[in-house]
């Protein structure tokens, strides 16, 4: 009782009070991919994430929130980054956090999902402090953090601030576990926010504020001399674009002509910044302005341009500069975004064609599914009344819907969707998904995802996987018959984990 107690008052400081740290990931599972979200609660401390078995959209519990259970303590307002994935051995999601603790250290720590709670429960293996085993010479006290995940093909890459301020990074590797690499940039950044997001092929972009009114991202080329190329933007660099080993007083912006645009309300040493890519490495950036705001700025053909104005349709946020979690699933180009408006967490979605859903506070709990002790006989019971239903739940589902008319709605929704989307191709010259996702050695692809993802068969990136209703799922799931697949072969350092028939391929974990 004193533990429900003390999470409620948790939940309710979530409301009232900014949000610190925040991330979002994805995780596959055996039925759909789901977004996930997490930050930091700056009453207690706590780091909060969406339930663990959330399937399709993220189910945040407000009287009774998730809370990773951790043994090292998060410095207040810490940044946060998450990758998770579905664990074969285990038959369940995953998720490795990372955040900087009390004494400055990068903390990494594993978490199993358990279905039947919704909780994160902590690895065997428990926490420990990655920039302590990768030699990382210094951390910055506010550093910013991001991560990414490059599967079998390359690990973990996690990008940071050091003392003077400037972004490096570190990294895991099968044959030398986590490593030092070194500044992304010489020159030291003007805020401490850091965004990430895998392109294409073998390539990582980093975006940060190198001056009051410019943002660099860093872009990494394997086969370059010099593995990162910089660029500026609105206001461009002279000359050859900088790398990571061109001195600071050497990076000079072009002031000659005016800058195409200016970042809207965007304050360096605030604003948090959230990058995302599709399959076509087609780059957005989003943050969350001084006018508390969210805007896109994209890139379109080479060039940085403000995306078409979505104010209107957008939430304001509750904060200037506030946080926000983005989920970016670059195959097939879905955004899901994240930030704290009007008290709540409100979740943007965009599909694959670049198109916006209705905003809608997350749900709270999952209203199509029984509640737990319910049967069958009991199961309508119930339909016509909202009473006792959360506001995030009114907001995100129709309420006195019965199953039929349900699933009607989604049958229609299927063959509305499939007659878009046929449509569009027609439009669109055709492409052979294996050349759209070559397997490189740092591609960014998840090795234990099977290869084809055509969206017209069944999986979970076919369009059905993130537009049904939210279903949690089952803590002993019937099982699935899965359609055969060849076995891949994909190129990298180390060597593959276990493989089964179906394409899956177990990630090789960071050694302790």
């Amino acid at each position: 009782m004193a533990r429900r107690s003390r999470l409620a008052t948790t939940g309710a400081l979530m409301l009232v009070e900014p949000v610190m740290g925040m991330t979002g990931w994805y995780t596959w599972a055996p039925h759909s991919v789901a977004p996930h979200f997490a930050f930091q609660d700056p009453g207690s401390g706590n780091i909060l994430h969406s339930a663990c078995n959330s399937n399709g959209t993220a189910i945040f519990p407000t009287d009774e929130p998730h809370t990773f259970p951790l043994q090292v303590r998060p410095r207040a307002a810490t940044p946060l980054g998450v990758r998770g994935w579905w664990e074969d051995d285990l038959g369940t999601p995953v998720a490795s956090l990372f955040y900087q603790s009390t004494d400055g250290s990068l903390i990494n720590a594993f978490f199993n999902c358990n279905y039947e709670t919704g909780d994160y429960e902590i690895d065997e293996d428990g926490e420990y402090s990655i920039s302590e085993e990768a030699g990382a010479p210094s951390v910055h006290e506010r550093t910013g953090l991001s991560v990414e995940e490059l599967g079998d093909a390359g690990g973990f890459r996690v990008f940071y601030h050091d003392a003077d301020s400037r972004v490096n990074l570190i990294a895991y590797d099968d044959d030398t576990d986590w490593v030092y690499l070194g500044p992304v940039s010489t020159k030291s950044a003007a805020g401490m926010s850091v965004g990430s997001a895998l392109t294409s092929g073998t390539s990582v972009s980093v975006i940060f504020p190198h001056e009051e009114e410019n943002l660099a991202l860093a872009e990494f080329n394997e086969t370059a001399r010099n593995r990162w190329t910089i660029s500026s933007l609105p206001t461009p660099f002279v000359g050859t674009p900088p790398t990571n080993q061109t001195s600071a007083s050497d990076m000079t912006l072009d002031d000659s002509e005016d800058a195409p645009f200016a970042l809207p309300s965007f304050d360096a040493g605030s604003t948090h910044l959230a990058l995302a890519a599709d399959s076509n490495a087609v780059t957005s950036l989003f943050y969350i302005g001084t006018d508390r705001r969210l805007h896109q700025i994209h890139q379109l053909n080479g060039n940085w341009e403000i995306a078409e104005d979505q104010q209107d349709e957008w939430p304001e946020a509750d904060d200037e500069s506030a946080r926000l979690a983005i989920v970016s699933e670059q195959w097939s180009g879905e955004v899901w975004l994240y930030y704290r408006s009007g008290g709540n967490i409100t979740e943007l979605y965009q599909d694959e064609f670049g198109s916006w859903a209705e905003p809608r506070v997350t749900l709270t709990r999952n209203e199509t599914a029984p509640a737990p002790g319910s049967n069958d006989e009991n199961e309508d019971e119930g339909n016509g009344t909202d009473e006792g239903l959360s506001t995030g739940a009114r907001a995100g589902i129709g309420i006195g819907v019965t199953a039929a008319v349900l699933a009607a709605i989604a049958v229609g929704f299927f063959f509305l969707r499939r007659r878009r989307r046929l449509a569009y191709e027609s439009k669109s010259p055709s492409s052979n998904p294996a050349e759209l996702h070559d397997a490189s050695v740092f591609s960014g692809l998840r090795s234990f995802y099977p290869l084809n993802r055509n969206r017209g068969e069944r999986g979970p990136w076919s369009d059905e996987a993130h537009k049904n209703d939210a279903m949690e799922l089952n803590p002993t799931p019937a099982p699935q018959e899965l359609d055969a697949m060849p076995k891949y072969e994909l190129a990298a350092d180390g060597e593959l984990g276990p493989r089964r028939t179906d394409g899956y391929v177990s990630p090789d974990l960071p050694k302790r």
